[in-house]
């Protein structure tokens, strides 16, 4: 049924974007300049696929993605892999032709000292281990061949912004220790952290001077705090800092109210809208898809790769 679908799905996409839009690459053929995989850097989280490296790699280039976001591998975080594990993903890199776009950490997803959070939340590291595991995601962005970190804004407070300079300091400092190991920190709008929205991030990183700190733009995040993401969240951002973009779903009861995920093409989100900006802005840098959304009647695969298909679809006609 899913190779079905996929078929049917490359069938529409070739209409859309002229001659083998998705699986040209395989047979040398060049695409044509509307194909989205041309213009835009466009990849996926991996795990979104499986759990298995390998077998995420082969899905994602049967639909043409040549870069991919290293967050889970094989039940573990990749912070946590061994150096077999990590030998093995760097072959695996090589072999299906994949460029790293960025290296997922949970790098300030804990409490800062002395405050409260607004929410029951459980310190994925310690504040104390933060900087032993940002020295370990560079080593693993070395091995990978990116320069780029997916990092937060510690357990989000009642009132954050209040905490900006606090927490500004704290990726100063960061970002001191990752300029020595020639990686570049980027910042996710992350609900559950005191950046949420595309507003909070932009307010925050006026706070840091560091030219090595940047923005993880979850193009979903926002609504969760009751912001559009486009035009209002992203047209907040400082575009010459924006170094990756997480793209999704997200649709909503009423307004920005009781939301949840849902596949990429649907929901409340103007992806279109925001992929046209984009190339408006002239943004080359990387992009990925994230899919957590669980499907009724669906595995998970099977709705990462519908998202995907929908996303690519929206893209197509950005371009046109």
């Amino acid at each position: 049924m899913a190779k079905i679908r996929r078929r049917r799905f490359l069938q529409s996409a070739a209409a859309l974007c002229g001659s083998a839009l998705l699986g040209s690459e395989f047979a040398g053929v060049t695409k044509p300049s509307s194909s989205p995989l041309r213009r835009f850097k466009l990849g996926a989280i991996s795990d979104g696929f499986a759990q298995d490296f390998e077998e995420a790699l082969k899905i994602m280039k049967g639909y043409g993605l040549r870069w991919v976001e290293i967050r889970n591998v094989w039940g573990i975080y990749n912070t946590e892999a061994s150096s077999a594990q990590i030998a093995r993903l760097k072959e695996l890199l090589v072999k299906y032709e994949f460029k790293v776009s960025v290296v997922d950490t949970a790098l300030f997803k804990c409490a800062l000292p002395g405050t409260r959070p607004a929410e029951d939340t459980k310190d994925v590291y310690p504040y104390a281990e933060q900087m032993d595991l940002l020295k370990r995601a560079s080593d693993r962005a070395h091995a990978f061949g990116t320069d780029k970190l997916r990092g937060f804004t510690f357990w989000r407070v009642a009132q954050p912004e209040k905490l900006y300079p606090r927490i500004a300091e704290e990726l100063e400092r960061a970002a001191e220790v990752a300029r020595r190991a020639g990686v570049r920190l980027i910042l996710e709008d992350e609900g559950s952290c005191n950046v949420g929205t595309g507003r909070e991030l932009a307010l925050l990183l006026k706070n840091v001077t560091a030219s090595n700190v940047g923005a993880n733009w979850d193009v979903g995040n926002g609504c969760w705090h009751g912001e559009a993401p486009f035009p209002t969240g992203y047209e907040a951002l400082p575009k010459q800092r924006l170094g990756h973009l997480h793209v999704k779903g997200v649709q909503c009861a009423s307004g920005f109210k009781d939301c949840q995920e849902t596949f990429a093409e649907q929901g409340q989100i103007d992806l279109l809208g925001q992929f046209r900006a984009l190339v408006r802005d002239g943004y080359q840098e990387t992009i990925s898809l994230e899919c957590e959304f669980e499907a009724p009647g669906l595995s998970h695969q099977e709705t990462a790769r519908r998202s995907l298909e929908g996303l690519l679809k929206v893209m197509a006609s950005a371009l046109t």
